[in-house]
């Protein structure tokens, strides 16, 4: 029996994947790095900050980038674009009785910011600087999990990379991918309200 389902942020409720291509370029101008290439934040997309510190950030520390992504962010917010289902899914779930929370590698008081801006339904959010480790470690899930009152058996990943997948199996929730293979693989957010149907919630 699912309780819960757990969202990831990035590619799944919203689009920034624009603002932090923004946002880190302009973080890396201000610090003194080299610019990032597209290819290069492509292939970074979904780590998690410590990561970023070790790929792009390599003179600073994890509090220091978090406080430098938390003052640009804003400046960037133009270019977030908010998945349209968001609302109506998550609305749907909490008519339906079960519980919602977001998992995300973005730090904590940016996740939060972000799902005030777009008004959404949760009951509860884990940003990256709420755990010791961001995914693909079992953390986030774990947390949301105590938050919610659920196990990690009676919840469900839903998520668009290979850090949500393996978070989701470290943790022992199941895992769905949105537009990335998982079990099952949704195309869209509203597939993911007959998934839930499906598991008999």
């Amino acid at each position: 029996m699912i309780r819960a389902v757990l969202f990831d942020l990035d590619g799944v409720l919203v689009d920034s994947y624009e603002v932090w291509f923004h946002v880190m370029n302009a973080v890396a101008r201000d610090l003194d790095y080299p610019s990032i290439a597209r290819e290069d934040f492509a292939a970074s997309w979904g780590q998690g900050i410590e990561q970023d510190v070790a790929r792009f950030f390599t003179r600073h520390r994890v509090p220091e980038l978090e406080r430098r992504y938390e003052s640009a962010y804003p400046r960037h917010m133009r270019h977030l674009r908010f998945d349209p289902a968001a609302a109506t899914v998550l609305g749907a779930l909490r008519q339906a009785g079960m519980h919602s929370a977001l998992i995300t590698n973005t730090p904590a008081p940016l996740a939060r910011a972000i799902v005030a801006r777009g008004r959404l339904a949760l009951d509860a959010v884990v940003g990256g600087t709420d755990v010791a480790r961001s995914k693909p470690a079992p953390d986030m899930v774990l947390r949301a999990c105590e938050l919610l009152g659920v196990a990690p058996d009676e919840a469900v990943v839903v998520g668009d990379t290979a850090y949500d997948r393996d978070a989701a199996r470290a943790a022992g929730a199941g895992f769905a991918g949105l537009r990335f293979d998982g079990e099952p693989r949704l195309e869209r957010l509203e597939e993911v309200l007959g998934l839930v149907a499906g598991l008999g919630a």
